[in-house]
């Protein structure tokens, strides 16, 4: 159970609508205090809002599970002190009495944006980025963890260097370890810091283990810095098509974007969008008349789907791009739209 947000030490103010953590650090990831304040936040229904100065970078982990909430952002301070701005969006921002709200642009509909935010070199290096989703039976043998392992093998040519509760991970990577924690915490869903690497490919990511009514479902999501360059498309396909061989695939997605070249760490300057590169979709989406309809694409997207994993249970794989073209945003859109019913939520 997390503190009360009156009793969490990494809180320093709390409003009606967000709290408000303020951290002076060069990095700032998901400490144990972060996790409780994050935690605490989502249990009285309340916003996260982080400050920091422009100099802080968030690890992988931090930037991608902070700010769910609504009206939670990452609050970073102009470095001349005067004002500041959303380090993900850009938008300026000011206190409003309650949280970090956007400056009007005297618009509408648009907002003023920092001009720190952009200053930053645009050819930074790529970095790919993955989430995963793969079932097991729930059984007293099973072991989760593995497609975690496998996938950081693959992507990285290493097993996870640990994994923790929170950042900086603490324990060396140990499946069975792993897997009696989360049983402890079962059936409530546990969520693992994770990050690895090996010759110059850096890796950070988190995996999440939930019971479902169909089994123990392993969702991870994980970045991985490649300061030579994106892998080609048929390279993320085989790492796919081994995950699916090995494991009950739910799903795959692929994305390409821009890193700092060093980690997977964000900082708060404009660095693109992510784009597409290609996306699976699980044996068990298939069944009935979706096999059917998740082959042929006639008319949809000029891109040709292609069966993956077991003869007998294949997934699909759908190649979109080369992860580096926001245009394929629009590929993939058509994707969805042809194969997800209308009003059916899409899971990422």
């Amino acid at each position: 159970m997390p503190n009360p947000v009156e009793l969490s030490p990494a809180i320093d103010i709390r409003t009606d609508k967000v709290v408000v953590i303020m951290q002076d650090r060069p990095v700032v990831g998901m400490s144990a205090w972060m996790v409780d304040a994050l935690a605490a936040a989502e249990a009285e229904g309340l916003g996260l809002q982080l400050v920091t100065p422009a100099t802080t970078q968030l690890t992988f982990n931090a930037r991608t599970t902070l700010f769910r909430g609504v009206e939670s952002r990452w609050v970073v301070t102009e470095p001349n002190g005067e004002g500041a701005y959303d380090g993900q969006g850009g938008s300026k921002l000011q206190w409003d009495g309650q949280m970090f709200a956007a400056v009007a642009a005297g618009e509408q509909d648009k907002v003023d944006m920092s001009p720190t935010f952009a200053a930053v070199e645009l050819e930074l290096p790529w970095q790919l980025m993955i989430t995963a989703r793969v079932r097991y039976q729930a059984l007293e043998t099973t072991v989760v963890g593995k497609a975690s392992e496998q996938l950081f093998e693959d992507l990285t040519g290493a097993a996870p260097a640990g994994w923790g509760t929170a950042e900086p991970v603490t324990q060396p990577w140990n499946v069975g370890q792993l897997t009696a924690y989360c049983r402890r915490r079962a059936p409530k869903p546990t969520w693992l810091s994770l990050s690895g690497g090996k010759d110059g490919l850096s890796a950070a990511g988190a995996v999440e283990i939930h019971r479902r009514p169909a089994g123990l479902e392993e969702v991870i999501t994980m970045a991985v810095s490649t300061p030579d360059g994106l892998p080609s498309q048929d390279a993320v396909r085989k790492v796919a098509e081994r995950l699916a061989n090995s494991f009950t695939l739910v799903s795959f997605f692929a994305q390409g974007t821009r890193g700092n070249g060093k980690d997977t760490n964000a900082i708060p300057h404009w660095t693109g969008v992510p784009a597409p590169m290609a996306m699976a979709v699980g044996n068990e989406a298939l069944q009935g008349t979706g096999a059917e309809k998740a082959l042929d694409l006639t008319g949809v997207a000029e891109i040709t789907p292609v069966k993956i994993g077991p003869s007998g249970t294949p997934a699909v794989w759908y190649p979109i791009g080369d992860g580096k073209n926001q245009l394929d945003w629009n590929v993939y859109s058509a994707l969805l739209g042809r194969l997800v019913p209308p009003g059916a939520p899409v899971a990422g």
